[in-house]
């Protein structure tokens, strides 16, 4: 079971990271307005998988140019959050957990109570291997915002999963089902924690 729960967590993060590129995407749309076209090169078909020709999602050119944009808005604006949180939500994505975690940061500086942002910071930390101040970001999402589901949940996750705190686990799953009655995400979770 130990592999579906895994399984999950690698669909949950694609699904993840291919909504938030459409979202990013038409965002951007009309801000990349200023910005040059790609070389007709860029745009063309390329191999697929099989053989067959396809056409890429997204230009590359077009999106280093958005990564760049943004980036330099930051560097312009330092009280710039949303830029920050954009930027590190696309390196999130990407699975780029240092360059995130860097954009973050500088977002919880401007914003300390963006639960949203503690989250998601928080799970790069797990990302990373960094048990412990993962629990610490989803401690302050708690405390500014108890009703958080998604800090609740990563909880019993680092705690049962990756720390091995069966019984602290377990107890904060108990809390979660209180809350949020039914969820399957939980039920999963209690099935992968009497397993190990």
């Amino acid at each position: 079971m130990k592999k579906e729960a895994l399984l999950m967590l690698v669909a949950g993060a694609v699904l993840g990271a291919v909504l938030a590129f459409i979202a990013t995407r038409q965002y951007y749309q009309g801000k990349l307005a200023a910005v040059p076209p790609a070389p007709a090169q860029a745009q063309a078909p390329v191999p697929g998988p099989t053989g067959g020709a396809t056409t890429p999602d997204f230009d590359p050119a077009q999106h280093e140019a958005m990564v760049a944009q943004m980036e330099s808005t930051v560097a312009k604006d330092p009280k710039n959050v949303e830029t920050r949180v954009q930027l590190a939500n696309f390196f999130y994505d990407a699975q780029r957990w240092d360059k995130a975690v860097t954009y973050y940061e500088q977002a919880l500086k401007l914003a300390p109570e963006n639960t949203d942002v503690l989250v998601d910071l928080g799970v790069c930390y797990r990302n990373m291997k960094r048990p412990d101040e993962a629990l610490a970001m989803f401690a302050r999402a708690l405390k500014v915002d108890p009703a958080k589901k998604q800090a609740l949940f990563n909880e019993i996750i680092v705690y049962g999963l990756d720390k091995g705190d069966k019984i602290k686990a377990r107890a904060l799953l108990k809390e979660f089902d209180a809350k949020y009655p039914g969820e399957p995400a939980a039920r999963q979770v209690a099935e992968e924690l009497d397993k190990k």
